[in-house]
């Protein structure tokens, strides 16, 4: 569906050349929510705007269906962009049009004759719920009906691909929950294909099939929720999953202040509800002290979870019992 390679782009600064995205490469399957999660300044909203060429890419290739998009001529690239639509942080609303006139403005802009246009904002206002607020101003709603109306206007023209540029971020929980609804609502009414912007693991975790976490204009990592959470491999992707509301601080304990060894066992939805201590007590010669653990519930209801624990015995006993973890497909990282 979305193909990028070797993206780069650069901006030219009064101190210098400042490379905001540094060779880039990735693919999103069709009907995949696929986010791209970064602190400010990592490059993830300049990369999306490379998408759609909203950003001019100083080198590397978009693909698009099979179409590279660095290559076509404007009115080829307008024709492509009707098939990838886009919604903000900021709404972008027109604040002097009503909901209704926003939602039917793009589908005004590619010709669509009066009776079409009124049978898809209808259509669009019954989706996102807002039928009662067709001739209310921007002004006149809240941040998450503004969301919704932004969604609505993005989805008007049926497009394959649709762009989320920090959509939640000035949400509050109940508005973002209802955002992230509508969302998976869309790719399973529309067959749509999301990449999603956000700074937020909350978010990411709540919606997403796969994850590129991004720093300093690169991605650094990119897996499936459920393994990011199972395995991080970065630092920065760790510090994301101990920012969830949920999470609890392990770091506190300091190995020297135990006898034995200290363990994190990483689990997914596959051994989540299999009795995972009590296997590795039965199985092995060591004493378990089990010192703290979460579970985080992802999208499409998989779990990802883990346990800080205490391995006290030889080092033979220690070995067999993370083989015995091992078989059990539960992964182990020592601290």
């Amino acid at each position: 569906m979305i193909k990028v390679r070797n993206l780069v782009k650069d901006f030219k600064t009064e101190y210098g050349t400042f490379r905001a995205i540094d060779d880039v490469s990735f693919e999103v399957e069709k009907g995949e929510v696929f986010g791209i999660i970064g602190l400010s300044g990592a490059g993830k909203s300049t990369l999306v705007r490379c998408l759609n060429r909203l950003e001019e890419p100083t080198s590397g290739t978009v693909n698009i269906d099979g179409v590279c998009i660095n290559d076509l001529d404007k009115k080829s690239l307008l024709e492509t962009r009707r098939n990838i639509g886009m919604i903000f942080q900021n709404f972008n609303l027109f604040e002097q049009s009503t909901v209704y006139e926003n939602i039917a403005y793009p589908l005004e802009i590619i010709g669509m004759n009066k009776k079409e246009i009124e049978a898809t904002v209808e259509e669009m206002l019954d989706f996102i719920d807002l039928k009662e607020k067709r001739n209310s101003y921007p002004s006149e709603i809240s941040g998450g009906q503004k969301q919704r109306v932004a969604i609505a206007r993005a989805l008007a023209t049926k497009p394959k691909i649709l762009l989320s540029d920090e959509s939640t971020s000035a949400l509050d929980p109940a508005n973002t929950e209802q955002i992230l609804n509508l969302l998976r609502n869309s790719v399973k009414r529309y067959n749509m294909t999301i990449v999603m912007i956000t700074h937020q693991m909350e978010v990411a975790k709540n919606i997403c099939d796969r994850i590129a976490v991004m720093e300093n204009g690169k991605i650094i990592e990119s897996n499936t929720v459920e393994n990011i959470f199972k395995n991080p491999k970065t630092d920065r992707t760790k510090s994301f999953i101990k920012s969830l509301p949920d999470a609890i601080e392990d770091q506190i304990f300091d190995p020297d202040e135990f006898n034995g060894r200290l363990m994190r066992l990483h689990f997914d939805s596959t051994v989540a509800k299999r009795p995972i201590v009590n296997n590795l007590i039965k199985h092995s010669n060591c004493t378990v002290n089990i010192l703290s653990g979460n579970i985080n519930r992802l999208a499409k209801g998989d779990v990802s979870g883990y346990l800080t624990v205490e391995l006290d015995g030889s080092d033979e006993d220690i070995e067999a019992a993370v083989l015995e973890l091992s078989k059990q497909n539960v992964g182990v990282e020592v601290l």
